[in-house]
């Protein structure tokens, strides 16, 4: 399968690599939505397993596919422009919106006019919180796959809240000692490498991205995915919460696939298939054009 890779330019002038999967010729391709705009979850990319999969299974059935890297692509790069440093670590959630943007700027430049909005994991997040959030028009639907719960009262009350106020409580002295750069390792509610100033940002008390608490502005169609696999507090039960506070949207369901384990990486058959089905289900009305 030929792909274009493409590098665009969000509003703060920032490169965004991505690949663009023309959509197959003679594909039936069904439902009022041309094109998804995918995003990747956290230290993904977008040539990432989940990400890249979808769009080519996509793209084969008629639908114009962009996997496009955020600011916070993989765990943490240098932007020599800015001398800032970038990436997962050290990601500022909203600032992603910006980087979505671009990429539907960038599809409706190519002549699509009915943008879906797909990601996994964190870039479930991304999206549904672009969604709920940036009154754009130009987009007809909205996939959260394997969604992130970002919820300090939640994990304050879970099985892991001694470990996840611990995290807290060393960004909190990060950012006391002046050092909101300073990384330090996390397990729970992630295992990864964190910077105090983007840990306090996602899992702070202010609940900025708690999707619960948007859910209500997201007022396009809505199909939200996950697996059976997933038992940790920050992934159960989210996807079904997240369809239940959609509450404005025309259409919001929810999927669990049985046996599948986080972003459905080893159900990825059954995961397009089921949003190609949501998607030639979808009409004009309900989608929003």
């Amino acid at each position: 399968m030929l792909v274009e890779l493409v590098s665009l330019l969000n509003d703060d002038g920032l490169r965004l690599d991505g690949a663009f999967y023309a959509p197959t010729r003679d594909a039936d391709r069904r439902g009022p939505v041309d094109a998804v705009l995918l995003i990747h979850g956290s230290r993904g990319n977008f040539y990432d397993g989940a990400t890249k999969s979808m769009a080519e299974d996509l793209s084969t059935q008629g639908y114009a596919c962009l996997p496009l890297n955020t600011n916070a692509h993989d765990t943490a790069w240098y932007n020599p422009g800015s001398l800032e440093f970038k990436g997962n670590a050290f990601e500022v959630l909203a600032d992603t919106c910006i980087d979505l943007r671009a990429g539907i700027d960038h599809l409706t430049e190519r002549g699509y006019r009915r943008i879906g909005l797909l990601g996994h994991s964190m870039g479930a997040v991304r999206v549904a919180y672009y969604a709920a959030t940036q009154d754009d028009g130009r987009v007809a639907t909205v996939v959260p796959v394997s969604p992130v719960r970002l919820s300090y009262s939640y994990f304050m009350e879970s099985e892991d809240a001694e470990e996840f106020a611990a995290n807290i409580e060393i960004a909190r002295r990060l950012i006391a000692r002046g050092e909101p750069e300073g990384v330090f390792r996390v397990g729970h509610p992630i295992p990864q490498l964190f910077s105090a100033a983007s840990f306090l940002d996602k899992h702070g008390p202010e609940e900025k991205y708690n999707l619960i608490n948007h859910a209500h502005g997201i007022r396009v169609p809505m199909l939200t995915l996950n697996g059976s696999l997933e038992t940790h507090s920050r992934l159960r039960d989210m996807a079904q919460d997240l369809a239940a506070a959609a509450v404005n949207s025309p259409k919001a369901e929810t999927l669990m696939v049985e046996g599948g384990e986080h972003s459905l990486v080893n159900r990825t058959t059954e995961a397009s298939d089921a949003v190609l089905k949501w998607l030639a289900a979808l009409t004009p009305e309900r989608a929003r054009v």
